[in-house]
């Protein structure tokens, strides 16, 4: 979910002098509280933000904490997340933020009664590398298997934010209804040009998804990896050498009485190569794909609607620590495989 789209539970956002104090779950309706308060402490070059009353958190929790610390990196801020748990830290490590924001445990350690079951619900585990648990049919198994997961902080390009939105006006059902057929005929909802391979599990935490594209440049095998899953959103996660760096989440919630569904990419360009090419023409291919799966669910559904796109730049800057991702590049790895299958 992101902002505007109502949360399961209710949230709390503090601010008094340069300490942010979150509670309960943080997700897509709390982002503008969070960067509300975030703004109040701009004379502040130290900013704490204490996080230990989180009872829950989503993919879009950690866009809002991603946006805050941006931002303080931009304007040489210090930004501490305080109160961190253990089960907090292994959402921050499964979503590579470990190593690039500041946290601190707090003050006390995790004991039964500070540790939350549900904090962690719907993640997966961390893993050092991805380990597909089967090789699905008909799929090209190539840059998926043994790589590591890069998030929006471990990418070259500018940093977007694109939300994709569709009402299902005029029937009735829900938000879970309409995730669960999505996760159960994603394919189906998709472009010619993909083909995604799920395993026999389907689309739950910690499995990976092989896709094989035609593109511009060619045949592209790569995959995504699940990071998140529950009953109304589901998050998929770019290895190395995916074109992107970053994830794409897939949700729905109502709005008025009406279910919308929505997809969510918050992804740069994982290369130079990349980057070069999502400028040229991959950003509006891209888009048209996200455009044809929201249509396609929607006629599923028996509707017919326009979807509606929202784009925001939320970082400028090429990470140029980052262009040797090259080496990684899926679309030149596949085409090198091609040609060493054709020739050798």
């Amino acid at each position: 979910m992101t902002e505007g789209a109502p949360y399961r539970e209710h949230f709390s956002v503090q601010h008094a002098g340069g300490v942010i104090s979150l509670g309960g779950d943080i997700g897509g309706d709390s982002s503008r509280a969070i960067m509300d308060a975030y703004a109040q402490t701009a004379s502040f070059s130290y900013v704490l933000v204490n996080v230990e009353e989180i009872g829950h958190i989503d993919i879009s929790g950690i866009e809002t904490i991603i946006k805050v610390h941006l931002d303080a990196r931009r304007n040489q801020r210090r930004l501490v997340l305080d109160g961190v748990n253990r089960q907090l830290r292994e959402i921050f490590l499964v979503t590579r933020l470990d190593g690039v924001i500041e946290i601190h445990a707090g003050h006390s350690p995790d004991s039964p009664g500070k540790v939350k079951t549900s904090l962690s619900a719907g993640w997966s585990m961390p893993v050092t590398t991805i380990r597909l648990s089967e090789v699905p049919s008909g799929a090209v198994n190539l840059n998926v298997d043994g790589l590591e997961v890069r998030g929006p902080l471990q990418g070259f390009g500018q940093l977007w934010e694109k939300i994709y939105r569709v009402r299902l006006a005029g029937v009735s059902v829900s938000p879970k209804e309409v995730i669960s057929e999505l996760k159960e005929h994603f394919q189906q909802f998709q472009p010619e040009q993909n083909r995604f391979y799920p395993t026999r599990r389907g689309i739950v935490p910690g499995e990976a998804v092989i896709i094989n594209a035609t593109t511009p440049g060619g045949l592209i095998s790569t995959g995504v990896w699940v990071v998140y899953a529950d009953e109304e959103q589901f998050t998929f996660m770019t290895p190395q050498g995916h074109p992107e760096s970053g994830w794409v989440t897939f949700s729905a919630y109502e709005d008025q009485g009406v279910t919308v569904a929505q997809v969510v990419g918050f992804a740069r360009s994982s290369d130079p190569l990349n980057e070069l090419g999502f400028r040229i023409a991959g950003s509006r291919l891209q888009e048209k794909i996200w455009k044809h799966v929201l249509t396609s669910l929607a006629q599923h559904f028996g509707v017919s609607a326009r979807v509606e796109v929202h784009k925001t730049r939320v970082a400028d800057d090429l990470r140029w620590e980052y262009a040797g991702n090259i080496w990684d590049n899926a679309q030149i790895r596949t085409t090198l495989a091609m040609l060493r299958k054709r020739f050798l």
